[in-house]
């Protein structure tokens, strides 16, 4: 930066910090006034407090502000409700939290702060004015945890209360999403929307608006994660359709025989291959034809597959950008894409045009299908659809800029109800990988990791492969590692593995720690393993069916667990276990079980509890005392070595992943201590860094175990990543500005789309009728020349064929020497008559078969709206088409997107009409 830029950064920054604490006073006010009704909503009853919220509403419903008192003795409300049911107090600073969510802003708040509790705040408030208050987590485990866990709050003051997750029923998601608040992943709620824009009736769409639609209020746990890491990727609804295998195969093979820097050219920074001259012209010559970009018989160019093929090759690695899925006996089933930001697998997700299969036949996975995209919409799109957004997360002020520009979110940082004690230190760097690695191991070593007395460590790479390396190498040290990476089998476990890895000496490897969703306590947390344990015991006692117990997480071993239980818990166990089997039976879910450890576990006494409940709740806390007996000593010991180590293998492409890996390590007040081992093979340094990391290489003479920590270094690398970040932000940018037109293009389709779908039968027949005039005025039109002279001969033989039922009542004669406006009246008259005719006699079968009249009407409207989505599907796939080709006109001096722009309302324009007219065209062809 220069001396100038640097001045209006620092300036930016002074500004924005003065801002946010003026905000945060105005805040504190606030909270002093809730604060001030403590001591009168703790005097209520259980009844008189449950109250509340049917007086709440009564006033909003007269027209209070919800805004104003109201939104203050609401927050009173839930705070108190949250101790009686939960033994939770929101502190101060998580009521200021509560309020910048209600505002519509982002907090960011660190790790260990509650933010899961903060949400209850505004998601009560805003459910109180009769609209869905939505809570998105990035996992459907979280999104289940925390409504079991924080949905008892609303309950109990009379809120109902609906989770999503995958694999739900239309039936099950539509009765979720009624509910007062809903907790659903930010991909589930993105694939709802789109296939409620696909549905053809409107018992099929299951979002509260109907037809699709959503508003009201929104809290996004992780935002960060959710709204700019994700926001790279839309999420895409396609149809399957024959896929050419053996072209697949083909393509694989030739991209195998051909060679990088001769063939093509490989830029690992926009992640794309180009073949060269040579490279065309050997593949054609391998294929036996004139040109890869010839349309072939099957009416599809070489091209394509060539380029997937070579793509799949070079650019895309097993368990760094996808895992290999398998079924139960181990056969290889797809490909999952793996979140580069949060090192999950997402499911349902899948890459467009062709890359996808041409992975898949690099894994040697059969390919039948490939997909057609029928819908898509990207994240930035979606969530910019409700009344008020807000989000919550660890990290965001690095992405201040574009969060409030894209999602009109500005950040606010929340204080740390503690001081931060974790210390940081520099970066290392060495030549190699595996000089780093050796460098981290002998750290973990020299700290006690996997010893009796030493620090818990966790580690955190970027990549599957490079975790389980990591847990290899640590056990040639005699150093048993638990892993929490990508991978499919190890997802059930993530809340037992979480839960464990701040005991002494436990060293936990993690492909990233972003969005987990669960705190690592020193010392282990006891509550956790408590329910683990009561869940296997009462799994192991026949609690559940064996189909059902296979729905819930594997029992961990015997060692997991801190110590053994005496004969007394064990007994109180099987004392419960049969007080569960007398109230249920053999009829129990995992689902219903899962419930029931909720409330048993993570929720105070009632005087209505049954006595499954209080039977379970109180083995479950002997459990959790005996458990802790040992974990608070331990948690001192922990305190005592420094806490937490956090170790990470590479620098992320944003800071942002960093800082989230560093502020697992010093939650609430607690020591600890991050470190990053890097090298200068790592990808981004090597991809970004350029001559500038080689020079510094040879300035320091390094050899390949020799740290480096010298500034130059550290400066160096932050400046690698400062581009890095840059430019995905740039990319970022650019997706959103080419979606910003779909996306007015998809309003209007889908409003159209919506209003079809509602309408009545009697309106869709009048719909219809009104399509059939705008039709013959069109076709009219297009045959009638300067001169004002219609060639009726055309005419006739479009009428025909739009309308073959009409066709017999008149001829060309019927049509000669007549003018444009006679000619379309006389023909409108015809086949408004003959239009007529049908829905009447259409209607006569109709009623005499017990249903009801229009039923032209009914017809219509299925028709119109699969015409339009076939329609709109063609679309995508044109706008796709166009968005490529104009990114090459920038080398012609052009602006690509103002170039789109102009090209897609000429697209668009015709769209509309080719709806129409492939929906007349339907329709008479089945009178």
């Amino acid at each position: 930066m220069s001396f100038f830029e640097d001045f209006v950064a620092s300036s930016d920054e002074k500004t924005r910090k003065a801002d946010n604490d003026k905000y945060l006073a105005e805040l504190q006010g606030r909270v002093d006034r809730i604060n001030g009704l403590e001591a009168s909503i703790e005097d209520l009853g259980d009844d008189e407090l449950q109250a509340k919220t049917a007086e709440f509403k009564k006033r909003l419903a007269d027209g209070e502000d919800i805004n104003g008192s109201l939104l203050e003795e609401s927050f009173a409300v839930v705070r108190e409700a949250a101790w009686r049911v939960l033994e939770l107090r929101h502190y101060d600073v998580q009521l200021i939290g509560g309020l910048i969510l209600h505002d519509g802003r982002l907090a960011e708040m660190a790790t260990g702060e509650g933010k899961t509790l903060v949400s209850t705040l505004p998601v009560y408030a805003n459910a109180l004015t009769g609209t869905t208050s939505f809570v998105i987590t990035v996992n459907d485990y979280l999104a289940k945890r925390d409504m079991e866990k924080m949905g008892q709050v609303h309950k109990f003051l009379g809120l109902s209360v609906g989770l999503i997750q995958s694999g739900m029923t239309e039936e099950e998601r539509r009765v979720a999403y009624q509910n007062d608040v809903v907790y659903v992943t930010n991909s589930e709620l993105g694939f709802d929307f789109l296939r409620d824009h696909l549905a053809l009736t409107p018992d099929q769409t299951v979002l509260p608006g109907g037809g699709g639609e959503f508003g009201g209020f929104c809290v996004v746990d992780e935002a960060d994660s959710v709204l700019i890491d994700e926001a790279r990727t839309p999420l895409i609804i396609s149809k399957q359709v024959p896929a050419p295998a053996t072209k697949y195969e083909t393509a694989k093979q030739l991209a195998e025989a051909l060679k990088p820097d001769i063939h093509y050219t490989i830029d690992l920074k926009n992640k794309a291959c180009t073949l060269t001259e040579i490279g065309y012209r050997d593949a054609q010559k391998a294929l036996g034809i004139d040109s890869l970009f010839e349309i072939g018989a099957d009416g599809e160019a070489w091209a394509p597959y060539i380029a997937n093929a070579v793509n799949a090759k070079e650019l895309f690695n097993k368990d760094v950008e996808y895992a290999v899925l398998t079924d139960e006996n181990g056969e290889k089933t797809g490909v999952g894409i793996i979140d580069s930001f949060t090192g999950r697998v997402l499911d349902g997700r899948r890459w467009s045009d062709g890359l996808h299969q041409s992975i898949e036949t690099v894994e040697g996975i059969k390919v039948s299908e490939q997909s057609q995209v029928i819908a898509k919409v990207t994240y930035q799109a979606l969530f910019r659809q409700f009344t008020r957004l807000s989000g919550m997360t660890g990290t965001a002020m690095t992405d201040a800029e574009e969060l409030e520009l894209t999602y009109g979110l500005k950040v606010i940082p929340v204080p740390t109800a503690l001081p931060v004690a974790r210390r940081d230190y520099p970066d290392v760097a060495f030549k190699t990988r595996a000089a780093a690695d050796n460098a981290m191991v002998q750290e973990i070593v020299n700290v006690g990791g996997g010893q009796d007395g030493g620090r818990p460590c966790l580690i955190g790479t970027t990549s599957v492969a490079q975790s389980e390396s990591i847990v290899e190498r640590l056990k040639e040290e005699g150093i048993e590692a638990e892993l929490l990476n990508a991978s499919p089998k190890n997802a059930p476990r993530e809340s037992e593995i979480v839960a464990q890895a701040g005991r002494s000496g436990v060293v936990t490897v993690a492909t990233n720690m972003a969005g987990r969703g669960t705190d690592i306590l020193l010392g282990g947390c006891s509550r956790t393993m408590s329910r683990i344990k009561t869940r296997d015991f009462l799994v192991a006692d026949g609690i559940v069916s064996s189909d059902e117990a296979k729905k819930l997480p594997p029992p961990p071993q015997e060692e997991y667990f801190p110590c053994p239980l005496d004969d007394d818990t064990l007994f109180m166990l099987k004392d419960a276990s049969a007080s569960i089997k007398k109230e249920f039976g053999s009829d129990l879910t995992a689902i219903q079980l899962e419930e029931i450890l909720t409330v048993a576990t993570d929720t105070t006494e009632a005087e209505d509890d049954p006595e499954y409940i209080v039977k379970l709740r109180d083995v479950a806390e002997a459990v959790k005392d005996a458990y802790s007996e040992v974990t608070s000593k331990e948690k001192e010991l922990v305190q005592q070595g420094g806490g937490l180590y956090v170790m990470g293998t590479n620098r992320h492409e944003s800071s942002r992943i960093d800082d989230q890996l560093r502020g697992r390590s010093g939650r609430q007040g607690d020591p600890g201590t991050s470190r990053f081992f890097l090298s200068f093979e790592d990808d981004m340094f090597v991809i970004f860094g350029g001559d500038q990391l080689q020079n510094i290489l040879k300035a320091f003479r390094v050899s390949e175990d020799m740290p480096v920590e010298a500034p130059q270094v550290s400066e160096a690398l932050d400046k690698v990543q400062g581009v890095v970040e840059e430019k995905y932000r740039e990319i970022r940018g650019e997706i959103f500005k080419f979606d910003e037109v779909l996306n007015g293009q998809r309003n209007v389709i889908y409003s159209r789309r919506r209003d079809i779908l509602l309408a009545s039968d009697e309106e869709s027949q009048k719909m219809m009728a009104e399509y059939n005039l705008e039709t013959v005025s069109d076709i009219v039109k297009a045959q009638t020349d300067g001169s004002g002279s219609v060639d009726t001969a055309k005419v006739t033989e479009k009428i025909g064929q739009f309308f073959p039922q009409a066709a017999q009542f008149f001829d060309e004669k019927a049509l000669s020497g007549k003018d444009q406006g006679s000619v379309t009246a006389y023909l409108s008259a015809v086949i408004e008559e003959v239009f007529n005719a049908k829905a009447a006699e259409l209607d006569k079968v109709a009623v005499a078969s017990g249903k009801g009249a229009n039923s032209i009407g009914r017809s219509a409207r299925y028709i119109t709206l699969v015409t339009m989505d076939n329609a709109w599907s063609d679309h995508l796939q044109a706008m796709e088409n166009l968005k490529e080709s104009v990114v090459l006109r920038q080398f012609q001096g052009l602006d690509p997107l103002k170039e789109y722009e102009g090209e897609a309302f000429e697209i668009f324009k015709n769209l509309e009409n080719t709806m129409r007219f492939n929906a007349i065209f339907s329709l008479w062809q089945s009178l």
